[in-house]
C-alpha cells in the first residue's frame, strides 16, 4: 500500500534540499589527496566462511615459535622508525607472525605494545606501513575487565597509513561454547567450551559480566537484547565445572530462562528469539583497545582485520579525518571463535571518520559512536567562562584554538542561549569573543570538536549487540546493510557527559533486516530532549531519511521525537509492529509504521508500507497507517499543511 493510504509532502522545500546536497558533498573535503585516492579504490568482496562450534580455535604455536615471534616483534618499531626518519614514503613489514606483550604505564600515560608517536608527515607525502601478510599477536592476560588492555596505538601522528595487518590476541579473552543442557529450575545453562577456550576460576560479579545468546549457525539472537537496556538481565553469576569437561553458567536473574520458554515470545520471533540445546552462549570477560588513535589527524587504516575479543577501535581528540577502508572487525573466520572485535568509539575529533566497506560482526557494545563531550559552565565573569573540571574534556581542550565555535544550551531546559567563539583558552578557563553573562546556566557544545563530517558508507554490519549512536553532525549513513542488530540507529542529544545535537544527518539507501526487533523497538530513533528529560528541546534539525528498506522492526520502523525541518521519503517499510503484537498480546498494541512526536516542519513523501498481516492501524490525526502524529506542527499532508489546530498538537488517540 503506498503511503498507508496517504501521501505526505507533495511540495519539496527546495532551499532545504539544496543545503543538504552541499553538506553531503563537503563531507569528504577534509580527507587528504592520498586518502581520497584510497577511498576511490575498488574494494574486495567479503568472504563468508560461516560459523562452526567444532572448527579449530585458530593458529597454534610452539613455545619455540612464540619466542621467535617475540624476537621479530621487537624489530618492528625500529624498522618503521628508521624508514620514517629517513624520509622514505613506505616501509614493508615482511609477512609472518609477530608477537608483542601488553601495555605498561609511565605515570598516567599508557605505553602501547605497538605504539606510534609523533610520526607526522605532510598530506602530499604520507608514510605507508605496508603489513599485508603480517599478523600482530598480543599476549594479553585474561584479567576480567575493568581495566581494558591496549594493542596498536597512534598518538600525535598525521598522514600515516597502516595497510593489510591482522591484529589478534594470544588467548581467547572470553568464554563461549555450545549449550548441552538447560536447567530451567536451576536457572543455568551447561556448555561445552569451544576449542581454545580457558575458563577462569573466579569472577568479579560486575555489570559487564554478561552473555550473548546466538544460534548454532552464528546468528545473534537479536530479539533477546530486550533484556539489556536499562535492566541488564543478561548477567551471569559464575561459571563452574559440570561433568565431562563441561561447565554450568549460573545466571544472575531468571529473565533469560523464562523468556526462552515464553510461548508468545517464540510465536513472535521463532528460533531467532530463543536458544536451545545445540545453540551457543558467549560470556564477556575481558576488554581491549585494539587500534587506538589519539590526538592525531588523517590516519588511514586500510585492509586491516581485527579479531581481538571485545577489542574495538577508537578515535579521540586531534584533527581526526581518519579513513577506515576495507576493514574487518569480528571473529577470526574459519575458527570456533564467535566473539570477535568490537565496534567503534569516535569522540571529540575536529573532523569525523570515514568508514567505507567496513565489516563489523558480533560486537558486545555499541557498533559505532559519534559524539563530543559537553563543557559544563561552573561560573562566568565578563568574557570568561570557567568550566567544570572533567578529564573526558581534555582531548577537546588540547586541540581547541582561537576562533573555534561554542554553542551554549541551558543545562536544564535545553533552550539555546547563544553562540560564541573562543578568543583564548587556558585549560578549563575559556575567554570568549563576547560577554558571557547569558551563558551562566549553560553547557557548551564544541561544534568544531564532535566528529563533524563523519561518513559511514557501503558497510556490512551483522549480528551486533547494540546501537549506532549519533550525537553529532553533519554525517551520513548510506548504502549499508545492517542485519540482526539488537538495537538501532539512535540520534540523541544527550545532556549528560557525552553528547551534542545531531543535526544535518542523512540516512539513505540502506537495508535493515531484523534490526531492533525487540518489542516496541524502532530501527531509526531520534530523541531531542533536555536535561530534565523533556522532549522536543533542543530539536534535531534537518534529518533526512531516504530510500531505505526496513524489514521486520519490532515496533515502528521509525520513532522520531523532537525533529525539525526534516524529510522522510521513498522508504520501504515491511512488517513493522508484528513482533510487538505477537510477543505482547495483553498490551493491545496499536501503532503506525512511522511515528512523529513533538516535531515541526517535516515532509513525509512517497513511503511504502508492506503490512500483509495489517498490524498497523490508522492514526486519528493523519488518517494513515503509515504515519502517527503526536504534538506535531507544520506537517505536509498530500500537498496541504496539516492545520495548526489543537487536534494536531494533542496526543493522538491512535497511540
Amino acid at each position: 500500500m503506498k503511503g498507508g493510504g496517504v501521501w505526505l509532502g507533495a511540495m519539496v522545500l527546495a532551499a532545504f534540499a539544496g543545503a543538504s546536497v552541499v553538506r553531503a558533498a563537503d563531507l569528504h573535503a577534509h580527507l587528504s589527496p592520498h586518502q581520497r585516492e584510497i577511498l576511490a579504490s575498488e574494494s574486495p568482496s567479503v568472504t563468508d566462511l560461516g560459523f562452526r562450534f567444532d572448527a579449530p580455535s585458530g593458529p597454534q604455536f610452539t613455545d619455540a615459535e612464540k619466542a621467535a615471534q617475540r624476537e621479530r616483534g621487537r624489530e618492528v618499531l625500529p624498522l618503521i622508525r628508521k624508514a620514517f626518519e629517513s624520509g622514505a614514503g613506505e616501509v614493508r613489514i615482511p609477512p609472518g607472525d609477530y608477537r608483542f606483550g601488553q601495555e605498561r604505564y609511565e605515570g598516567a600515560k599508557v605505553i602501547f605494545p605497538l605504539g606510534f608517536e609523533n610520526m607526522q608527515r605532510e598530506a602530499e607525502r604520507p608514510f605507508v606501513m605496508e603489513a599485508t601478510g603480517a599478523t600482530f599477536w598480543f599476549e594479553l592476560d585474561d584479567q576480567q575487565m575493568p581495566p581494558g588492555h591496549r594493542c596498536v596505538g597512534f598518538r600525535h601522528c598525521r598522514n600515516i597509513v597502516l595497510r593489510g595487518a591482522v591484529v589478534d590476541r594470544g588467548t581467547r579473552g572470553c568464554i563461549e561454547g555450545r549449550i548441552t543442557r538447560i536447567d530451567r529450575e536451576g536457572n543455568r545453562f551447561e556448555i561445552q567450551p569451544s576449542p581454545g577456550v580457558v575458563v577462569p576460576s573466579s569472577y568479579k560479579g560486575g555489570e559487564e559480566q554478561r552473555l550473548f545468546p546466538f544460534k548454532s549457525d552464528g546468528r545473534l539472537c537479536a530479539p533477546l537484547y530486550d533484556l539489556q537496556p536499562g535492566i541488564r538481565r543478561l548477567r551471569y553469576k559464575d561459571i563452574t565445572p559440570s561433568a565431562e569437561g563441561r561447565y554450568w553458567i549460573q545466571m544472575e536473574d531468571r529473565d533469560l530462562m523464562e523468556r526462552i520458554h515464553d510461548a508468545d515470545w517464540s510465536r513472535a520471533y521463532g528460533e531467532l528469539g530463543v536458544v536451545r540445546v545445540g545453540d551457543g552462549l558467549s560470556c564477556l570477560y575481558t576488554s581491549a583497545g585494539a587500534i587506538v588513535i589519539e590526538d592525531s589527524a588523517n590516519i588511514t587504516i586500510q585492509g586491516v582485520s581485527v579479531y581481538v575479543a571485545k577489542g574495538g577501535p577508537s578515535e579521540s581528540g586531534g584533527g581526526g579525518a581518519h579513513l577506515w577502508k576495507d576493514c574487518y572487525f569480528g571473529p577470526r573466520p574459519g575458527t570456533s571463535q564467535w566473539k570477535g572485535a568490537d565496534g567503534f568509539l569516535c569522540r571529540s575529533t575536529r573532523y569525523g571518520a570515514t568508514l567505507d566497506h567496513v565489516t563489523i560482526r558480533h560486537t558486545a557494545d555499541d557498533v559505532q559512536n559519534f559524539h563530543g563531550i559537553w563543557g559544563k559552565v561552573k561560573s562566568v565573569s565578563g568574557r570568561r567562562v570557567l568550566l567544570e573540571t572533567n578529564a573526558a574534556l581534555r582531548p577537546t581542550l588540547e586541540d581547541a584554538r582561537a576562533g573555534d565555535r561554542l554553542r551554549f544550551i541551558h543545562r536544564k531546559s535545553g533552550v539555546l542561549l547563544g553562540e560564541a567563539k573562543i578568543a583564548e583558552l587556558k585549560g578549563f578557563d575559556v575567554t570568549l569573543d563576547q560577554d558571557a553573562a547569558a551563558f551562566a546556566d549553560g553547557q557548551a557544545e564544541w561544534l568544531d570538536h564532535e566528529c563533524a563530517g563523519w561518513v559511514v558508507q557501503n558497510c556490512r554490519w551483522e549480528d551486533n549487540f547494540q546501537r549506532l549512536l549519533i550525537m553529532s553532525g553533519p554525517g551520513i549513513v548510506r548504502g549499508c546493510t545492517l542485519a540482526r542488530m539488537g538495537s538501532n540507529i539512535s540520534l540523541n542529544t544527550g545532556m549528560g557527559l557525552v553528547g551534542g545535537v545531531p543535526s544535518d544527518i542523512t540516512i539513505a539507501d540502506n537495508t535493515f533486516i531484523d534490526v531492533s526487533p525487540r518489542p516496541h523497538g524502532a530501527v531509526i530513533e531520534a530523541r531531542g530532549h533536555n536535561g530534565q528529560g523533556q522532549e522536543g528541546v533542543p530539536a534535531i534539525e534537518r534529518l533526512v531519511i531516504r530510500g531505505n528498506t526496513i524489514m521486520r522492526s519490532g515496533g515502528p520502523a521509525m520513532n522520531l521525537i523532537g525533529i525539525r525541518d526534516s524529510r522522510i521519503e521513498n522508504n520501504l517499510v515491511e512488517g513493522p509492529l508484528r513482533a510487538t503484537v505477537l510477543a505482547r498480546p495483553a498490551e493491545k498494541v496499536v501503532g503506525q509504521a512511522i511515528l512523529l512526536r513533538k516535531s515541526i516542519g517535516v515532509e513525509v513523501l512517497n513511503n511504502t508500507l508492506a503490512d500483509i498481516e495489517r498490524h498497523a492501524r490508522a492514526d486519528g490525526v493523519s488518517q494513515s497507517s503509515m504515519l502517527g502524529l503526536d504534538g506535531t506542527r507544520d506537517i505536509r499532508l498530500e500537498g496541504v499543511r496539516l492545520p495548526d489546530t489543537e487536534e494536531s498538537r494533542s496526543d493522538s488517540k491512535a497511540h
